[in-house]
């Protein structure tokens, strides 16, 4: 999407694909135990029998899919496959151009600003439906129900973080889109720890409601980060879209094993409010990204540096 669409709607370009990607996340926690646990169950078959069964379902789609988007997809409008030299390079991406774009501290903020959103959507899809079953003693479907809420809000939200971004930045140039960035992973951080001050002395549906609205923000996160990488590096615009995208899968690994694994034995609610310490710090690093052609949080480009870039 980034190569696809003008820089003044890439924000939302990017958002809404992945957007809807990650809808599956959503759906899949509904899926799995409603149409296909369930009925395994009520067709005779053992609970641990029914649950293998039903894992499955989706390696046999997701193999079917792979196969049809390998014989029949095209990577761009106009060609079937990538060519790199699309972006002005001659060549393939090398462990060189990664360690050179990681040389570049706003690539590891942004890295780490990823692993605050999306990683912490992926750590959410591991953990509701049982922090809802056992914390909050509900039957298990409906307990998946309640956490594919989380994962259904990618159906728009995070859409609203691309179009916020492109918003701002039409409004204020590039620093508009930092500004987005920065708010929305304030906010999701802000009711992470709201999530957490709720304890099973009050009904499941207060839990729901401000699940709902930080999802919303964790998902506009995600949207206005890729309304900013597309600009970070323009000549290694893969590498850096790759680096970012691993990060949210490194948060998932640091959210469930540095704070949920351990600390969740020590008390159920902990983890989430630690995990909320972790996203606001990272939210805070915006005011670090400053690029003289573009500027950052509270200064605009360098008259210099505009002029040399429209050279």
């Amino acid at each position: 999407c980034s190569l696809m669409f003008a820089p003044t709607i890439v924000g939302t370009a990017n958002a809404t694909a992945a957007g809807w990607g990650n809808l599956g996340g959503g759906v899949t926690q509904i899926f799995i135990v409603w149409c296909l646990f369930k009925p395994f169950q009520a067709a005779g078959m053992s609970v641990d029998l029914a649950w293998r069964i039903s894992m499955l379902v989706p390696a046999v789609l997701f193999l079917v899919i792979a196969v049809i988007m390998k014989l029949f997809c095209w990577d761009t409008p106009t060609a079937k496959r990538f060519d790199v030299s699309v972006t002005g390079k001659t060549s393939k991406a090398s462990m060189w151009d990664y360690l050179e774009c990681l040389k570049d501290p706003r690539i590891v903020i942004m890295i780490f600003q990823y692993s605050a959103c999306f990683g912490t959507e992926l750590a959410m899809n591991a953990q509701l439906a049982t922090h809802f079953r056992v914390y909050f003693e509900m039957e298990s479907g409906s307990a998946s129900a309640l956490a594919g809420c989380f994962g259904l809000m990618n159906l728009f939200a995070r859409s609203l973080g691309g179009i916020l971004s492109d918003c701002l930045f039409a409004k204020f140039a590039f620093p508009g889109r930092l500004w987005a960035q920065f708010i929305s992973l304030f906010l999701e951080s802000v009711f992470l720890l709201a999530f957490a001050c709720i304890d099973n002395t009050q009904p499941w549906w207060v839990a729901l409601l401000v699940i709902i609205v930080f999802s919303l923000f964790v998902q506009m996160a995600e949207g206005t980060s890729y309304g900013i990488v597309p600009f970070m590096n323009p000549k290694q615009l893969a590498c850096t879209s790759a680096l970012v995208g691993a990060g949210g899968n490194l948060g998932a690994v640091i959210a469930l094993w540095c704070f949920y694994k351990p600390l969740g034995a020590i008390d159920t609610l902990l983890p989430f409010k630690v995990h909320a310490g972790y996203v606001l710090f990272w939210s805070l690093l915006s005011v670090c990204y400053y690029w003289p052609d573009k500027g950052g949080m509270f200064t605009g480009a360098h008259a210099s540096s505009q002029e040399s870039s429209k050279v």
